[in-house]
């Protein structure tokens, strides 16, 4: 009769058979490092993200638009040509920024993500997007999107988390390519030769960035001296700026992001003072289906600094803009060269 002090050792099948258990449940997840060096545990097959915060939209989307559940914000009607219809009419879940309402507890539950990710920046409640993934049951990775250096080991990190880890490195390469050729190109630019660029925000242009904002780093990437030499007060930006000021700075190129500022600098006489708009210097930064310069800041920032590049030094940095624009569009966002209307994109009366 067996000893019950002294139970049987397992039998080699039980063994077996436990070891086989513990093989299954290791290859069911993995565990990642995400950039805040926090260890995250990643299930083997994710196919439904919760994208937690407005730039980690266009990151999955250049990854695997198919793999989002929720958005943080409407695209618009024109964006319809580039952006998957599924995509389009996924839920609005709300965002943690302070520039709309939180997310929506019920409307991300329905949505059932598998892993949830998110933008690792100051301004956002670390604690509180933490509780979110323990409210969805789903890991959670944070990742550094300030600045567009940023990109290519996001892309990575996410890549490996939902399983995309060769067209992640594939779309990082573009990135760091991109930049390696700005550089090579306006980098070595003496700082006093270097345009001065007055970055115009709003309809009214009277809003700008200072020089240490991520939101106008396009400036500097392209070569570009940003006038607003300042120190950026709250997240969002949008220092207020006044017309006088500008008249003293009276930059050489002014950069936009609202075609309605557009159309007012070429009828106000008060702008038409300024060396400029004078000199027909007043570029207007495309933003469909995402904004080239930010807002949400994405990926589109490689594109942003080789346009900007062009327009500022045009003989250091030639630029095919159809080609480009359309070979770019092709590999981050999934479209067919056909459907790509460059001079659309550029907006009317811009040259290419």
């Amino acid at each position: 009769m067996r000893n019950p002090l002294h139970p049987a050792l397992p039998s080699r099948r039980t063994l077996l058979a436990t070891a086989l258990l513990l093989a299954a449940t290791a290859a069911q997840s993995a565990e990642l490092v995400d950039m805040t060096g926090r260890h995250v545990q990643i299930p083997d097959q994710v196919d439904r993200v919760f994208a937690a915060t407005p730039p980690i939209v266009p990151l999955v989307y250049a990854i695997d638009p198919g793999k989002l559940v929720t958005l943080s914000f409407p695209f618009k009607p024109e964006d319809a040509a580039y952006v998957s219809p599924a995509v389009m009419t996924l839920p609005i879940v709300g965002r943690y920024t302070g520039e709309g309402p939180p997310p929506n507890p019920e409307l991300l539950a329905k949505a059932a993500p598998q892993l949830s990710i998110a933008w690792d920046m100051p301004f956002i409640d670390a604690k509180r997007v933490e509780e979110t993934f323990q409210s969805l049951g789903t890991p959670g990775l944070f990742v550094h999107l300030a600045r567009l250096a940023d990109y290519p080991a996001a892309l990575e990190l996410a890549g490996r988390a939902i399983g995309e880890e060769a067209r992640a490195t594939q779309l990082a390469n573009a990135i760091r390519d991109a930049m390696t050729r700005v550089d090579r190109a306006v980098g070595a630019i003496p700082a006093a030769e270097r345009k001065r660029v007055y970055f115009a925000e709003g309809p009214e242009g009277l809003l700008t960035e200072c020089a240490d904002s991520f939101h106008a780093e396009v400036i500097t990437l392209a070569g570009g001296e940003n006038v607003m030499d300042c120190k950026t007060q709250a997240m969002c930006g949008r220092e207020k700026m006044t017309l006088e000021q500008l008249k003293t700075l009276d930059p050489d190129v002014i950069l936009a992001d609202d075609a309605k500022f557009l159309a007012r600098v070429k009828t106000d006489p008060a702008w038409g003072a300024l060396r400029a708009v004078r000199e027909g210097q007043v570029h207007l930064a495309p933003s469909t289906p995402f904004n080239w310069l930010g807002r949400p800041p994405s990926f589109m920032r490689a594109l942003a600094i080789q346009w900007f590049a062009n327009r500022l030094y045009p003989e250091r940095f030639p630029w095919d803009a159809d080609a480009e624009i359309t070979s770019f569009y092709a590999l981050f966002l999934g479209v067919k060269p056909e459907v790509v209307d460059v001079r659309d994109i550029l907006g009317p009366g811009v040259s290419r």
